[in-house]
């Protein structure tokens, strides 16, 4: 049987949750192999994501980040051994720089070379003409994917569009990010019961690694700002900075902030995202959030700031509101998203966005794991 190798050498965060929805698609028609760093499979992440999935694991790295010729020279010694026929890296936006002329090399002589699909985790889909920080990412990760594919050792590259996104992509091709969540909001009474949050109070929730890229203390002033009586949860890994601000809050706004702090399953952050009444994300990268998805499919409203790529979502989706980078504009979208009712329909223009079809768009593969026709390698 043939064989996918699949390439994610960092278990940090939900990575290997991406892993898992790739080697389901690819698993149909392939023996999967994670390559991954030392120590992996004794991560927290690959308990929840990866323990069930039938694969194999060579943890072969000692960094989380190795160099671009180390990465091709390990897959072209597995490429050796095995017949492996799909070779999938994960992050591959450093790798990419490189990749153009040491994978040829290495490659050279190889009885069978592999089928390389690469998945761009920082590659802006849609930009405006006037986004010319955009333009600078965007104009040599393309170029660099059309070298790399010229010199034959590059067969497909996909990165992450924002769920609204229904176009196929060029160069590029657009996989939209999934939106999963195990967990719901009308089940919100239970879930804070079990979570032991409080029933009686509003709650907007900050989930995943929080650090001083998610903004919480400018969450906190808009709340104030926009004069709601609301508590602020922070849920997952918090970093040492974000607890001196918490440490050095006053007692008032130190009663408003939940802290939850630590690795969480899928199972218990899908719980908590779906225990909140609202989702504030401000983030000034501009692309798609896996937590926004996860509060898409739970029912929970999201308020996004910093990203034109989440404000065309959620206008795409009714989610939520979309607000500037600011303290008031934040706080006033928040309170409208309060007070507006749950019951009320959604008026949804884009069907949900799948984990089987984000995986077949990067694999370029049905749903099935069959290999397109388009996409195959020439």
């Amino acid at each position: 049987m043939s064989v996918t190798v699949i390439v994610e050498p960092d278990p940090g965060g939900h990575r290997f949750q991406a892993v898992a929805n790739v080697a389901q698609v690819a698993g149909q028609t392939d023996d999967i192999v994670l390559l991954t760093s030392k120590g992996a499979a004794a991560n927290e992440a690959y308990g929840v994501y990866l323990a069930d999935v039938p694969l194999e694991v060579d943890e072969r790295f000692d960094d989380i980040y190795p160099p671009t010729r180390e990465l091709v020279r390990v897959i072209a010694e597995l490429c050796r051994t095995k017949p492996v026929a799909t070779v999938v890296v994960m992050d591959a936006d450093q790798s990419l720089k490189r990749w153009w002329y040491l994978a040829p090399r290495e490659f050279r002589g190889l009885a069978r070379r592999p089928r390389v699909v690469f998945m761009l985790t920082r590659y802006p889909a849609k930009l405006a003409l006037s986004d010319h920080v955009g333009w600078k990412l965007r104009i040599p990760k393309a170029t660099l994917a059309v070298a790399a594919m010229a010199s034959g050792s590059l067969h497909r590259v996909a990165g992450f569009a924002g769920r609204e996104d229904m176009t196929r992509g060029w160069i590029v091709k657009r996989a939209r990010d999934p939106e999963i969540c195990t967990a719901h909001s009308r089940d919100r009474s239970e879930l804070r019961t079990e979570l032991k949050l409080p029933l009686d109070r509003r709650i907007v929730g900050i989930f995943g690694v929080i650090s001083e890229r998610k903004n919480a203390p400018l969450i906190l002033e808009s709340l104030h700002a926009g004069g709601l009586d609301a508590d602020l949860l922070l849920a997952g890994s918090v970093a040492p900075e974000v607890w001196a601000w918490i440490d050095g809050l006053s007692e008032s706004d130190r009663k408003r902030v939940i802290v939850h702090d630590g690795f969480l399953s899928n199972t218990l952050l899908d719980q908590l995202v779906a225990a909140v009444d609202a989702v504030p994300i401000a983030l000034t990268n501009n692309g798609p959030s896996g937590i926004m998805g996860k509060a898409l499919a739970a029912g929970v409203p999201v308020v996004s700031a910093g990203s034109e790529v989440r404000a065309r979502e959620l206008r795409a989706t009714d989610a939520g509101a979309e607000a500037e980078f600011t303290a008031a504009s934040i706080g006033a979208a928040l309170g409208r998203v309060l007070a507006r009712d749950p019951a009320e329909p959604r008026h949804n223009t884009v069907p949900p966005a799948t984990a089987e079809a984000f995986a077949a768009t990067l694999l370029g593969t049905d749903e099935n794991g069959v290999l397109l026709r388009h996409s195959r390698r020439r």
